[in-house]
């Protein structure tokens, strides 16, 4: 259960939406901050790991592995532009472990081989974060899990209370939100809601 936090989606202030969050039972915090300068967002990372660590939550930064390595966060995320897997093993070795965004199995495929440890698998449903990514829905999905049974994953993209039964019914066992607990007044209670019914297999 990831959530990614960024500022300016929080319906509340960030750090009572990341407490709340980590209350709920997430047990990944992504810092997707991407207009945040780099001193300014290795301040912030710092800050989420010493309110998420205690919870027992993983701390992964969006896109910057330098950041990530020099924050001692847990690990980084990268897109289909960002830097590449092989890149980031450069720079950080074996300190960070490193997601991918997919939106296809060629995109997967590439990620696993790359070494990627996981990946993102979306986008699932339309989302107003990514509005130009036409999503691939639960049809992408169970061609990850079918591909890949082994491959950590997360799915993404405008998952709800409301729809995550479907991606749970595939055998989804893994998802990444952001609006939908950023921009809840209850962020603990939407945590709550999408980790059940992963947890109850979309029963």
């Amino acid at each position: 259960m990831c959530v990614l936090l960024t500022e300016r989606l929080c319906a509340l202030p960030w750090r009572e939406a990341l407490a709340a969050a980590l209350a709920g039972g997430a047990d990944c915090i992504q810092v997707r901050e991407k207009e945040m300068e780099g001193g300014a967002l290795a301040d912030r990372v710092r800050e989420v790991i010493a309110l998420a660590r205690p919870a027992g939550a993983a701390v992964v930064v969006n896109d910057r592995a330098d950041v990530a390595l020099a924050c001692g966060a847990d690990g980084v995320h990268v897109g289909q532009g960002d830097l590449s897997v092989a890149d980031v093993r450069r720079i950080a070795g074996t300190a960070l472990e490193v997601g991918v965004s997919t939106h296809s199995l060629a995109e997967a495929r590439a990620a696993v081989e790359a070494g990627a440890d996981s990946c993102g698998v979306g986008a699932m449903f339309a989302t107003a974060l990514k509005p130009g990514i036409v999503p691939g829905g639960t049809a992408y999905l169970r061609e990850f899990l079918a591909a890949f049974p082994r491959v950590p994953h997360l799915a993404i993209g405008g998952i709800t209370p409301a729809n995550v039964a479907e991606l749970a019914a595939c055998g989804c066992r893994g998802v990444a939100v952001s609006g939908v607990v950023c921009g809840s007044r209850d962020p603990a209670s939407v945590v709550r809601a999408l980790r059940a019914a992963i947890e109850g297999g979309g029963a």
